[in-house]
């Protein structure tokens, strides 16, 4: 489980050890975007990808060659958008973790991600939302996001028995999902059922840069508020009543947690679909490598859950190319056994 205390007295982490360790998960994230940007139907070399890079930098603008078209309005944008979307779901995975003071919660395992994408495909069939322009299903994914998290949070009540609070997740997100297809079922337009359908088994493609610059600035405003707050973070984990004895206002702290939350993963949703168990799991691999504190905790969970994420799309595009496997498929096949073996090895043997 999430540590019950912080251990303020314990020996600091060796910060050259910390600064090495980031230094090479960031090259391996540079490096894995770099391949994933190569990868394709279409051959291109690495040199050509720098050199377009550089030419970007030095005028502004996209080469001529050949292959700027395709590096600059799908490879890149995509492979972009794989790592923003890998930061959005670590960092949401780690504030749920550390509010609930449960190591089995995500937006996917509460139900977050299929309240979001209800209220999005509600925009997208019934054309609700339409107060908000082009941006109407990330409005009707957010509503969607932040109804599902308030019913998981009433219905999960005070308990502090974790698995009660996976259940009622499980709970809302078939609820959530239900209305989804039936929603879906019920809509005239054939073209719109496949749309959606794939929509949400969850897909990078098709990103543009105006929806791409939007996503970026919403995740690195996220990190820098969560960066902000991480001290009060860290006194969550010792508990409600000693979190409120210090200081924490607990209400407003949880409830600053879901709008945060809510807001990251709706736009998400709204944009790649359903991908489940990245926020179950990346923060716990950023926990083993940095430990508990959250002043190290968000910039591991940002730069791990980045790179899963890359990796996670060029294994959807190479597994059984020229197909592409929806990466929500691709992450719920890695990620549920994973799940699985935390209930079991945390929760098993008869303990609450």
């Amino acid at each position: 489980m999430l540590p019950a205390s912080v251990k303020t007295q314990s020996e600091p982490q060796n910060f050259l050890s910390l600064s090495v360790k980031f230094l090479l998960i960031l090259f391996l994230l540079i490096a894995s975007m770099i391949l994933s940007v190569k990868f394709g139907s279409v051959d291109v070399t690495v040199a050509e990808i720098l050199n377009e890079i550089n030419i970007m930098l030095s005028t502004g603008n996209p080469g001529d060659s050949s292959n700027s078209m395709i590096l600059w309005q799908i490879r890149i944008p995509r492979t972009i958008f794989a790592a923003l979307c890998g930061m959005g779901l670590s960092l949401c995975g780690m504030v749920l973790q550390t509010m609930t003071r449960n190591d089995l919660a995500d937006p996917y395992v509460l139900g977050v991600s299929s309240g979001a994408s209800t209220g999005a495909v509600i925009a997208i069939i019934w054309g609700w939302f339409m107060l908000f322009g082009e941006y109407n299903v990330s409005a009707g994914a957010f509503i969607g996001a932040a109804v599902s998290t308030f019913v998981v949070t009433m219905a999960a009540g005070r308990s502090s028995n974790p698995i009660r609070l996976v259940l009622v997740g499980m709970g809302v997100s078939a609820l959530f999902s239900s209305l989804t297809m039936m929603i879906i079922y019920g809509a005239k337009h054939e073209a719109q059922v496949r749309s959606a359908m794939f929509w949400l088994l969850g897909s990078l493609s098709g990103i543009q840069w105006k929806d791409l610059l939007v996503i970026a600035i919403t995740v690195v405003v996220m990190a820098a508020i969560v960066w902000a707050v991480r001290a009060d973070l860290d006194l969550m984990l010792l508990g409600e009543g000693e979190a409120e004895y210090l200081g924490i206002n607990m209400k407003r702290m949880q409830l600053f947690v879901i709008i945060l939350s809510s807001a990251v993963v709706a736009l998400l949703v709204s944009k790649a679909g359903i991908i489940g168990f990245v926020g179950l799991i990346t923060p716990h691999m950023a926990r083993a490598v940095c430990g508990p504190t959250h002043g190290k905790l968000v910039v591991f969970s940002s730069v791990i859950g980045a790179l899963v994420m890359v990796w996670a799309d060029v294994l959807s595009r190479a597994l059984f190319a020229p197909e592409e496997i929806p990466i929500g498929v691709l992450t719920s096949i890695v990620g549920a056994p994973i799940f699985l073996w935390i209930v079991t090895h945390r929760y098993g043997e008869g303990q609450p």
